[in-house]
């Protein structure tokens, strides 16, 4: 079967070239191409579906307009291999995706952001894995657990679910980057941070190990999923409990972190150039032999400072960013050069192939040779 990739905006319009298929942008609506491909794809086993939102999977079941807010409720499709439901609200600047969903058998689900996002993640049931190209490991989210995310537009993340009785629950709050700006806070380096990720076009968490959600948050959380209130003043109700929210966490964040009103960043912040300048360096040559007291030097900063740094901005340590760097050049080479593996392994500077064979299986699953059939 020929790999199908489809993506999509929240109404449903086609946004992109379906590999293998002739088709123009906006030429069929969402559900005629789900019904055409969707089915055999996403049941064909190490196939993913890349869709922007979880509610591209369910039938829509109700949909609420009011001055400012669109709201829209789905019922997950147990033919398709999900049961549970979900909502979707428009706030404006502010999407809220809320969903409590089992797989009926293991799924991959590739979720493409469709804009600028700074997205706030809550996990409330059961277990997700997460990876994305700053999550390089899967990353589990277990319940009660949170973290703050800049999801730059056709970013990915790849969601894997398991066969479970139970449900999957998470609320998702995304900040439109114009949003962003509007509310954040100038002196706070998180923020700040989330930003200029953003602008970079460069995926960032917070936090690598997901923080604890409190009680107080919590009753947040609570308030925005169980409200009874419409229309209007449903819309006012939540964009203040959603500020709240954002409020707490935030502190959250910068407490666990240590960044409070001015982190390590801030005390050296004439020093943030010189990490970029180090990320730009690798980015040009990869398979260059680096150390870190030659890119120190390099770069006018400590050890110790590079080190620290390149983790606080990035999320990654140095080698960590070189090795995802090497992988992804190494993926190229094998499909796209058609370079036999041997060759790659020695011009990436892998002392044998086999060294090289088992670092491509941890990054991408399989060996190089799997990968070329």
């Amino acid at each position: 079967m020929e790999s199908v990739y489809i993506f999509v905006d929240l109404d449903g319009k086609v946004e992109a070239v379906i590999t293998g298929y002739s088709m123009k942008k906006g030429l069929k609506s969402m559900r005629e191409v789900f019904s055409e491909y969707y089915r055999p794809l996403i049941m064909s086993k190490g196939r993913t579906m890349y869709v922007t939102t979880l509610e591209q999977y369910g039938n829509l079941t109700e949909t609420h307009h009011t001055k400012g807010m669109k709201e829209q409720y789905y019922t997950m499709k147990p033919e398709d291999g999900w049961v549970g439901n979900g909502s979707y609200t428009s706030l404006g600047g502010i999407d809220v995706h809320y969903s409590q969903v089992s797989a009926l058998q293991p799924m991959q689900v590739d979720l493409v952001s469709p804009d600028d996002f700074v997205e706030m993640h809550f996990s409330l049931g059961g277990r997700l894995t997460a990876k994305n190209t700053v999550l390089q490991d899967l990353s589990m989210f277990d319940q009660l657990q949170h973290n703050l995310f800049a999801v730059p537009a056709n970013s990915i993340t790849n969601y894997h679910y398991s066969a479970s009785n139970e449900p999957v629950v998470m609320l998702e709050i995304l900040f439109r980057k114009e949003y962003f700006e509007g509310i954040m806070h100038e002196q706070s380096a998180l923020h700040n941070i989330m930003l200029d990720h953003i602008s970079r076009k460069e995926i960032m968490a917070a936090e690598q190990r997901h923080a604890g959600i409190s009680p107080q948050m919590l009753s947040v959380l609570s308030d925005i999923i169980y409200c009874k209130r419409t229309g209007y003043y449903k819309k006012l109700f939540l964009e203040a409990r959603i500020m709240e929210l954002f409020l707490l966490q935030t502190e959250s964040l910068e407490e666990r972190s240590g960044r409070g009103g001015c982190s390590f960043l801030c005390d050296f912040s004439a020093d943030v150039d010189k990490i970029y300048f180090v990320k730009e360096m690798i980015d040009k040559d990869p398979i260059a032999d680096y150390s870190l007291i030659g890119l120190s030097k390099k770069a006018g900063l400590n050890t110790f400072k590079l080190k620290k740094g390149f983790k606080e901005i990035f999320g990654e340590t140095v080698f960590g960013y070189i090795q995802e760097l090497k992988m992804e050049k190494a993926r190229r080479m094998l499909l796209d050069e058609g370079m036999q593996v041997n060759e790659v392994a020695y011009m990436l500077g892998y002392n044998s192939p086999n060294n090289f064979s088992t670092a491509f299986r941890k990054k991408f699953g399989l060996t190089p040779g799997k990968m070329k059939q």
